[in-house]
């Protein structure tokens, strides 16, 4: 079996709903790209069917019910998109490996926050963190039907975000939905006796942030004329204001940077965040 795909989309499917409405958007956004969709369904065989006491037999019927699940997933896609081109694989591995060894060479992946592995209370599988944590490609975490939003947000902290900037206005380009750009900012507090800055100390951070946000966004999306764009600050805890502003959004696109060398934490709290409460699909596009 094949699990690496050729350049285009990649989801994971395992036959849950949430991996249905993953399957879904995955192939609205390959249809719009023109590009192929692939679709991955990971079976963990684990160690007690590779024990020498398990009959083989066992490992097979499993492969044969991964096989149906696959094969079910394929045909709901084709039957709502028949042009598509359509590739998919049994792969008998960890779900997370999988789906990243598949997306190694792809456009994007997309996964749904939770199949039927893990705890129905959690908002967000492991699977799908370990897979926003580590693909190299972009990565869409879709959560149950994704609702009609207006517009694409995406999260601008600085420079080093024009990578994530550009994939918001390239989805804006393809979907025909404006981008809006949102940079959030805590007010510096210079002299710990203040609770809080003075006036004109606020104003002229926030001219500051204001200048930072236009030399950041204005030559990327001078890139795509043709995409309605607008870029504005507000001051406050940068996850809650994301996810509130998620509301209204068809997708909310967000940066994963470096990790710190001493701590290794893939994803920032402000990511975890959105990813777990968004109101909308989460794009986490990796930078450098």
């Amino acid at each position: 079996m094949n699990s690496r795909s050729p350049a285009g989309v990649v989801v994971g499917v395992d036959g849950s709903a949430h991996a249905a409405a993953a399957a879904d958007w995955a192939a609205q956004e390959a249809a719009r790209r023109g590009c192929a969709l692939h679709l991955v369904h990971a079976v963990n065989t684990g160690t007690v069917t590779l024990s020498p006491r398990t009959s083989s037999a066992v490992t097979d019927l499993i492969l044969h019910d991964a096989d149906a699940v696959l094969t079910d997933a394929l045909g709901k896609v084709r039957a709502s998109h028949p042009t598509l081109r359509l590739t998919g694989d049994v792969v008998p591995r960890d779900a997370a490996e999988a789906v990243l060894t598949a997306a190694e060479h792809a456009e994007l992946a997309v996964v749904g926050t939770r199949g039927h592995g893990g705890f129905a209370s959690l908002l967000l599988g492991s699977v799908s963190l370990r897979v926003a944590a580590h693909a190299s490609c972009p990565v869409v975490v879709v959560r149950g039907a994704p609702q009609v939003g207006s517009h694409v947000l995406v999260a601008v902290r600085d420079e080093h975000d024009g990578g994530t900037l550009r994939f918001a206005l390239r989805t804006g380009e393809l979907t025909g939905l404006p981008v809006h750009a949102l940079h959030t900012w805590s007010p510096v507090v210079a002299d710990v006796g203040h609770m809080a800055p003075m006036v004109d100390e606020l104003g002229e951070e926030a001219r500051l942030h204001e200048q930072l946000l236009r030399h950041t966004c204005d030559p990327i999306r001078e890139e795509f004329p043709d995409v309605v764009f607008e870029a504005r600050q507000e001051h406050g805890a940068t996850a809650g204001t994301l996810v509130e502003a998620s509301r209204k959004a068809a997708l909310l696109v967000v940066s994963r940077r470096q990790p710190a060398p001493h701590f290794g934490l893939r994803l920032g709290t402000a990511v975890h965040a959105v990813l777990h409460h968004a109101y909308c699909p989460v794009a986490v596009v990796p930078l450098g």
